[in-house]
């Protein structure tokens, strides 16, 4: 499976709730959208959920849109000063699911960026849950970013990309690779071999010699398979990296080194549910994190 193109405008969008993590998504979004020049469109979404509270707290509607309108004026407002112009930036105040808003939108955008974390139950709109069900729907990649993401003082210029030996992993390379290929910078394919795990495995660990040969195996067919995606990329620096152990474990260390760690989703109608490694990766990873959907999902 290749990435799809994406025939659209030029259009990032940016989960905003007015919390640290979605003015860092905010921050992100604007510097994806100079560099793509590219329309910005912040979106805060009011989750009908609230407006129906059980407790019998009556809400008005328009009300809670004007305030809104009034915090995403403020993200405009920093746009332009991070040198945005004006007029490729738009606001959308909703009411509605905010996962359900940003994946329905996404069908005419370049890329969505979203916080990633909340503090307490209810309290931020655009984090959680909501970034994780973004990520399982999403017509387009996403960009999953936090205000505890450690920040380099310098762009590294790499982008470390999830790939296996049955391939899963190839389209998010491919959107790597053309990042790359616009912007500079180099990718690092991460390929991980899962050690043993679970009360129900009682083989023993592999020794260190069966371990180097897993691992030497493992890159010479990664090798091969990667060259095949990257042969069209000439001018991009790849390197495969093969390693032993926990995939969660593994790439939340390699994250710190990285200006941005892609991973592919494979979630699917109806519940767009998303395993554990993305869920482990996008709570505890300490650069940005990319995913894409490689089915129903295009580029940007």
């Amino acid at each position: 499976m290749s990435l799809q193109p994406y025939q659209g405008p030029a259009r990032v969008l940016v989960g905003f709730d007015g919390s640290e993590d979605s003015y860092r998504a905010l921050e992100y979004g604007i510097a994806e959208a100079k560099s793509r020049d590219a329309e910005l469109v912040v979106v805060h979404a009011v989750d009908d959920t609230v407006l129906n509270s059980a407790w019998g707290v009556v809400f008005d509607p328009e009300e809670i849109k004007l305030n809104a309108a009034e915090m995403v004026a403020r993200g405009v407002e920093d746009a332009v000063m991070a040198g945005l112009p004006r007029d490729r930036i738009r606001t959308e105040v909703v009411l509605g699911n905010p996962a359900a808003a940003l994946t329905r939108m996404s069908h005419h955008a370049s890329l969505v960026v979203v916080g990633r974390r909340a503090t307490e139950p209810g309290e931020r709109l655009f984090a959680g849950s909501t970034s994780v069900g973004v990520v399982g729907a999403a017509h387009c990649p996403v960009i999953v970013v936090s205000a505890v993401d450690t920040p380099h003082e310098a762009r590294t210029g790499l982008i470390g990309v999830a790939v296996d030996t049955s391939a899963r992993g190839a389209v998010a390379l491919e959107w790597a690779l053309q990042e790359c290929e616009r912007n500079g910078g180099r990718v690092a394919v991460l390929s991980i071999i899962r050690s043993p795990q679970g009360r129900w495995f009682t083989g023993g660990n592999p020794s260190p010699e069966q371990q180097e040969a897993a691992v030497k195996v493992t890159r010479a067919r990664m090798e091969d398979m990667v060259g095949e995606i990257t042969e069209d990329y000439p001018d991009v620096e790849v390197s495969v990296e093969v390693s032993y152990g926990t995939p969660v474990d593994v790439l939340v260390a390699r994250s710190e080194e990285l200006d941005l760690l892609m991973l592919e989703v494979h979630a699917s109608f109806p519940t767009y549910s998303v395993g554990g490694l993305i869920r482990g990766v996008l709570t505890h990873a300490k650069c940005p994190v990319g995913v894409i959907r490689p089915k129903d999902a295009h580029g940007s």
